[in-house]
């Protein structure tokens, strides 16, 4: 009888060393399970967080390229204009010989505003074949502002180039872009206007008034 109360209760204490070994490995599974859950998420959230970034970037480098496809093209086209106006200054620059003398020749007769519409033909041609302060250019445009005080393309050549300035009518600003609009600082008065340099010989000295 003893013996069988012995196997009775070694049997009773192993059943309840198996619960609390249950127990335990129940526990640890819970704790392992709970930190793989966390790292789950915790690898969840810098997935995200990676793949945020990544689509940040790439948002960045398309905006980046963008804006250099739009500076290039914008480079192009100032290029392309540019050799457009380089070209145009080179072939006005061959025809200016044949078209000053004919100017110059409308200059010495008809109304001061016609004399002087032709002098500004011819300073405005020269300023472009050879840059806004070529001296016969000026000198040309010095001669029209002397007929026309009035004349509001002449004066506002004659500024354009910073070598003389000389003072022009509000309302003349308008024949020039908003941005270049500007009245010209220092400006002395259009009758005190003088040639920076007399027109080269065989053309300017045919149209003095």
């Amino acid at each position: 009888m003893k013996a069988n109360v012995t196997r009775e209760q070694a049997l009773r204490w192993g059943i309840q060393g198996m619960l609390v070994v249950l127990v335990l490995v129940a526990a640890f599974a819970v704790v392992q399970y709970m930190k793989a859950d966390e790292i789950e998420s915790t690898l969840s959230q810098v997935r995200a967080e990676s793949q945020k970034a990544s689509q940040d970037a790439a948002a960045a480098r398309k905006k980046i390229q963008d804006e250099l496809k739009a500076a290039n093209a914008r480079t192009a086209e100032l290029e392309a204009r540019q050799r457009e106006a380089d070209n145009l200054k080179a072939l006005l620059a061959k025809i200016e010989p044949q078209v000053a003398p004919v100017l110059e020749a409308a200059a010495k007769a008809g109304k001061p505003e016609s004399r002087a519409a032709a002098l500004t033909g011819i300073g405005l041609i020269r300023q472009i074949a050879h840059g806004a302060n070529h001296d016969a250019a000026l000198g040309a445009l010095g001669r029209a502002l002397a007929l026309d005080k009035g004349n509001c393309v002449a004066g506002l050549a004659v500024n354009l180039g910073g070598a003389m300035k000389v003072e022009v009518a509000p309302d003349c600003q308008a024949l020039l872009p908003a941005a270049d609009a500007k009245p010209a600082a220092n400006t002395k008065p259009a009758a005190d206007a003088k040639p920076v340099a007399a027109p080269e010989s065989g053309v300017g000295k045919a149209g003095k008034s």
